[in-house]
């Protein structure tokens, strides 16, 4: 993986930045045509690099850019009620979530990471199967463990979706309701990262660099989205989960 010194001194090769360039395009495009996958599919390239410390911090900022592109391209539909009462709850256990991370082995952090990445792809499946109509209770419940695992793993957004699904959602308006949400939580992360040094500012400049990239894949999913079907997109990005998390696994045993 990097060092501090060697992302200051661009020690990232052209073909490195080339891949990451187009990784991120793609993850743009699945995450703006399905509200999930997109930093999912950006950890299995990053976590190489930066190693599993730096990833959340990372991951957040990165998110924040993403998410913002996908606000603005669906806006017409966002629901800024929804986006503060879930907020509400998200941030002070995304805050409680940041404090133990930060406090975390980055071999138990990989650990973790592996092994969520892996459950993802089921607990996916079950989440899309479930008929979720929720309350006032449990849209705040699940507002707060949201905010709580999203400042720990990747992945955590997986619960939004089903949660705005089961409140009526869809199309446009579950799409821009989300990433909202996902925008607020990830500024408070990055935001309480920074203050709590666990993200630098080499990490913060890559980071936003690689969100920047995700734009234009963004902007093709809003063009194409209810063209084509999502069927081959779910496969391929478990099964790329499903490697990722093993490899990450083993990479923390064999460290």
């Amino acid at each position: 993986m990097l060092t501090e010194a060697q992302l200051l001194s661009g020690a990232i090769s052209p073909g490195i930045a080339l891949a990451g360039m187009a990784v991120c395009f793609v993850a743009g495009v699945l995450g703006g045509l399905s509200g999930y996958g997109a930093g999912l599919l950006v950890t299995l390239f990053i976590a190489p690099i930066v190693g599993p410390k730096a990833l959340i911090p990372m991951i957040s900022v990165l998110m924040l850019i993403n998410n913002g592109s996908r606000v603005w391209f669906y806006r017409h539909a966002l629901d800024m009620k929804t986006v503060i009462r879930i907020s509400v709850v998200a941030l002070p256990m995304a805050w409680i979530g940041a404090q133990l991370y930060v406090r975390l082995d980055s071999a138990i952090i990989q650990i973790v990471l592996g092994v969520v990445l892996i459950l993802s792809v089921p607990l996916r499946r079950m989440l899309a199967r479930a008929q979720i109509t929720p309350g006032p209770i449990g849209m705040y419940a699940v507002g707060g463990i949201f905010g709580f695992l999203s400042s720990l793993i990747v992945g955590a957004g997986m619960l939004i979706v089903p949660l705005l699904m089961g409140m009526g959602y869809a199309g446009a308006a579950l799409l821009a309701t989300d990433a909202a949400i996902a925008v607020s939580v990830n500024l408070f992360k990055a935001i309480v990262f920074g203050a709590l040094d666990a993200l630098s500012l080499q990490h913060f400049v890559l980071a936003l660099v690689l969100g920047v990239c995700t734009i234009p894949g963004t902007a093709c999913a809003a063009w194409i989205m209810r063209r084509t079907s999502l069927r081959l997109h779910t496969f391929l990005i478990e099964g790329l989960i499903l490697v990722g998390g093993t490899s990450m696994i083993f990479g923390a045993f064999g460290s």
